[in-house]
């Protein structure tokens, strides 16, 4: 028997039809796995990224559903960190049930590296100063600190064949990142970032958007392109970069909608809780 209710997988299936109705299908999960896991190694990859290295038990039988496989970060607003219950698919109503003095605050991120061997994963943290619950808990991180995990998804998913178009913003680079080194074909790559000082060692076409709104200038930099046919396109990062990049494929350039993959990471002036 699900250990789930017959209402939570309803809502489940239905919320999961009502997105590949407008957007390519996602890779799913059947169950969310949900546990403690301890920080064993913090690692400085540069001014604005962090690595965090978390070990479990359980990581040693957890499987990725793909290569850009996220999950909900939980950490402690008290002295003690206090898991939801498990028992609901939907982890942000399991949270709205909790008492709002233990209530963890809840962030997504990928998993860049998994190594089942040692029960281990990396994360990297775009860091941001104290903007949001997520990285300010990856700034001051150190070994032995505990946090929650919740077994996600992932969303990248094109056809065996065909032309790929990916397109990210410095708070992708970790999934970007994952899906480069698991994909064999010749792919598209647009990245924009703030200044020079984001770069990491990828083989892609940077965009510097200085202080011109998030996603502004890789969208304008596409438009000016003559690409090659775009049969699936992954475009992931601030809101207005996910759905502008998709509104420019499905309205401009024909792309069939049920063929992009898009996710707002972050927007503007709010919190993606």
């Amino acid at each position: 028997m699900s250990r789930y209710s017959a209402l939570d997988r309803f809502a489940l299936k239905a919320a999961t039809k009502a997105a590949e109705l407008v957007m390519a299908p996602a890779n799913r999960r059947e169950v969310f796995d949900q546990f403690v896991m301890t920080a064993t190694a913090v690692t400085e990859l540069s001014a604005h990224m962090r690595r965090v290295t978390f070990h479990a038990p359980e990581f040693a039988s957890f499987e990725l559903t793909g290569p850009d496989e996220y999950f909900g970060l939980m950490v402690a607003t008290g002295r003690e960190l206090v898991m939801p219950a498990d028992d609901r698919i939907n982890v942000r109503s399991a949270l709205r049930a909790m008492p709002e003095d233990v209530r963890p605050d809840l962030r997504w991120y990928t998993i860049r590296a998994h190594r089942p061997a040692v029960a281990e994963i990396d994360v990297d943290f775009v860091l941001h100063g104290d903007a949001g619950p997520g990285t300010r808990w990856a700034r001051r991180a150190i070994a032995g600190d505990k946090a929650g995990f919740r077994a996600g998804g992932s969303a990248y998913r094109p056809p065996a064949d065909g032309s790929v178009l990916l397109v990210a913003d410095e708070t992708a680079l970790p999934a970007l990142s994952a899906i480069l080194e698991n994909e064999t074909r010749p792919v598209q790559v647009f990245v924009e970032v703030p200044d020079e000082s984001y770069r990491v060692d990828l083989d892609v076409e940077w965009v510097f958007r200085g202080a011109d709104e998030p996603g502004s200038a890789v969208l304008k930099a596409i438009a000016g392109k003559a690409l090659s046919t775009v049969d699936y396109g992954w475009a992931c990062g601030e809101s207005g970069l996910a759905t502008g990049m998709r509104r420019l494929l499905v309205k401009d350039r024909g792309v069939d909608r049920k063929a992009v993959m898009f996710s707002g990471y972050w927007k503007v002036g709010s919190a993606r809780l």
